[in-house]
This record gives C-alpha cells, sequence and structure tokens, in this order.
C-alpha cells in the first residue's frame, strides 16, 4: 500500500502538538513501540497513548520547530530533525518514526539529551 511519508509524519507531529490522543490514535499501529530516554521503551497503543497523555498533562503548550523531515519510502522510515518547545523550554530531538504496510506508525525512536528535559 502507498502512503504519503512525509505527510503521516507531519500529521503525528500535529496531533501531538495539539494533544489530539483520538488522532494519534488513528495513526497509531496496534503493535506500537516508543523509546525514548525519559520513559525507555513502551509497547502496545494504549501504553504509548498513557505516555504520551502524561506528557499532555503535564505541560500547557507543545510547538513543533522543523529543521527537516528526510523520508525512505523504500523503508516505510521518515527521520525528523526538530525542535519542541514545552512550555517555552526549547528541546532539540532526532524522532526516527517507523511505519508499517498499511501506513500505521508502528516505532517511534526519539533521540535527545535528558539534561535538556531536566535543567
Amino acid at each position: 500500500m502507498s502512503f504519503d511519508l512525509e505527510k503521516t509524519a507531519e500529521d503525528y507531529f500535529t496531533a501531538f502538538a495539539k494533544k489530539d490522543l483520538a488522532k494519534l490514535d488513528e495513526i497509531f499501529a496496534d503493535e506500537i513501540v516508543l523509546w525514548d530516554p525519559l520513559v525507555n521503551e513502551v509497547s502496545s497503543k494504549a501504553k504509548v497513548l498513557e505516555a504520551n497523555k502524561a506528557v499532555f498533562d503535564g505541560t500547557q503548550k507543545i510547538d513543533f520547530v522543523f529543521k527537516r523531515i528526510f523520508v525512505d519510502q523504500s523503508k516505510n522510515a521518515a527521520i525528523a530533525e526538530l525542535k519542541i518547545e514545552f512550555d517555552g523550554k526549547l528541546i532539540e530531538v532526532v524522532d526516527i518514526l517507523e511505519f508499517n504496510d498499511s501506513g500505521k506508525l508502528a516505532k517511534i525512536t526519539a533521540y535527545l539529551d535528558s539534561k535538556q528535559v531536566s535543567s
């Protein structure tokens, strides 16, 4: 199945910034895995949505500034280099998004300096 990786990645970031759990539920595969240095590894749609809700509940406003998004259609993957602003605190992140053949987000790997979050 063919789908627009860049648009799907942008849809994910837009839903995250809007704290739209219903839209994230649509985007996520049932078997999604999230890894980042703050939560380590979280598996399953329900647990990833719960982790996102915890972030949303602790944050008033989330903004994204994209540096660039690279897509590899042959691997159903997108790499996003971005800055995320949580309540005015800027964090530089590289996210690797991997999609299944149905276009659902199956894996999110976030690379960030966790000291940016705790300082």
